[in-house]
């Protein structure tokens, strides 16, 4: 199984001095970078990578499915690493979860699947506030974030598009389904009225085209789409 880690190991400047000094007795927390010696919190930016509001877009629509754990809510990492065991996490993401735990580093953890299907390449996010760090991704059909995000920006055309042809189909089962009924009800033979008539043909056309649109939705398309290339 693919995993990938996304802390900054070799960019930390404590951890190489760490690694060389080979004393992890002597330092202290406080002596890490981004720290003071009153003991302030530490920037998560230090050890992973921060998820921008159009890389969370991505993750959003290519992993739609989240799991929240709230650090607040909870006395021990044990619910979250239940989770992570049960998506078949690999050693080295329950590591960084425990790790991060103890450094006190986030407020709460989210897992992002795309369970519509399967629970294929998940991805674990530490969050601060506002904003997503991006922890690590593991499963057997990884891409490149680059491609994920060209895969979800073709597929928000595509809900876009679908999205405009459930419009103009649905229109055009009404006005046929009108133009049905006026001519029905302008023939010599027809008794009765001509507007009733025309209403109920324009809302059984609606019917018939608005049918077939409630499966075919601009969400299930992008999902469809999306899931093609999860594989």
């Amino acid at each position: 199984m693919e995993t990938i880690v996304y802390r900054k190991i070799e960019d930390n400047v404590w951890i190489k001095d760490h690694k060389t000094s080979g004393s992890a007795e002597c330092r202290s927390v406080s002596s890490l970078p981004g720290t003071s010696q009153e003991g302030s919190p530490l920037s998560p930016e230090l050890f992973y990578p921060l998820v921008s509001a159009a890389e969370m877009v991505t993750w959003t629509h290519w992993l739609p499915t989240t799991l929240v754990f709230e650090r607040a809510q909870m006395a021990s990492p044990m619910e979250v690493s239940s989770a992570l065991t049960k998506l078949d996490a690999p050693p080295e993401v329950l590591e960084e979860l425990h790790w991060s735990w103890k450094m006190s580093l986030f407020e709460a953890y989210e897992v992002r699947t795309p369970s519509r299907r399967d629970l294929r390449d998940p991805l674990l996010l530490g969050r601060l506030g506002t904003q997503h760090y991006r922890m690590a991704l593991w499963g057997e059909s990884l891409r490149p974030l680059e491609e994920i995000t060209s895969l979800v920006q073709r597929s928000l055309t595509l809900r876009a598009r679908v999205a405009r042809w459930r419009v103009w189909l649905a229109l055009s089962g009404a006005f046929l389904g009108s133009g049905v009924g006026i001519w029905l009800g302008s023939r010599p033979s027809f008794d009765g009225s001509l507007i009733g008539t025309s209403l109920a043909f324009a809302m059984l056309g609606l019917l018939f085209t608005g049918f077939p649109l409630l499966l075919y939705t601009p969400e299930n398309c992008q999902h469809d789409f999306l899931d093609r290339y999860r594989r």
